[in-house]
């Protein structure tokens, strides 16, 4: 299911991975068997929906949140979570393409993941477990990322994320 995603993916480019999955490109930890992207735009977030309901896959939640909109969907235990949210356009400014079980996709810039780790470990109701791999990724990006790079983030880094940890 994994798979069946990444290939997809793969020929669009209206997307980054974020969160999990991001996290593995970049550091090798293993993620939960799901996949976060953010699109840049609601019509792309409900083309892709389309699209994998057509492949079978079953919409479980449509959870509107304080800056975003996203679908969740599900088949055989596997999670996709295509979010739209106007204030995380920042970080398509600096996705990189990474290879991930043989299929090269956008991904979120280990500056960005970062900063979106230190947001999350400091978010309300995030799990301990959650929390622990959130530390673990926060302490193997600081040995590699560019300071410059996550200062230029900072500066475009929207209210939301200071306010809730979340963009």
């Amino acid at each position: 299911m994994i798979n069946e995603i990444l290939a997809y993916l793969t020929q669009r480019n209206d997307y980054i991975i974020w969160a999990g999955y991001a996290q593995f490109a970049h550091l090798g930890i293993k993620p939960s068997p799901d996949v976060d992207i953010y699109v840049k735009s609601e019509d792309s977030l409900k083309e892709i929906s389309k699209d994998f309901v057509e492949k079978g896959w079953k919409v479980i939640h449509q959870p509107k949140a304080i800056s975003a909109l996203w679908d969740k969907l599900e088949k055989n235990g596997v999670t996709f979570d295509i979010m739209y949210s106007e204030p995380a356009s920042i970080f398509f400014e600096d996705r990189v393409l990474l290879k991930i079980n043989e299929n090269e996709v956008l991904c979120i810039s280990k500056e960005a993941l970062f900063l979106t780790k230190m947001g999350a470990l400091t978010s309300k109701g995030r799990v301990e477990d959650k929390r622990k791999r959130d530390l673990n990724a926060i302490l193997q990006l600081r040995e590699i990322i560019d300071p410059e790079k996550v200062k230029e983030i900072v500066k475009r880094l929207p209210d939301s994320y200071w306010k809730i940890g979340w963009v």
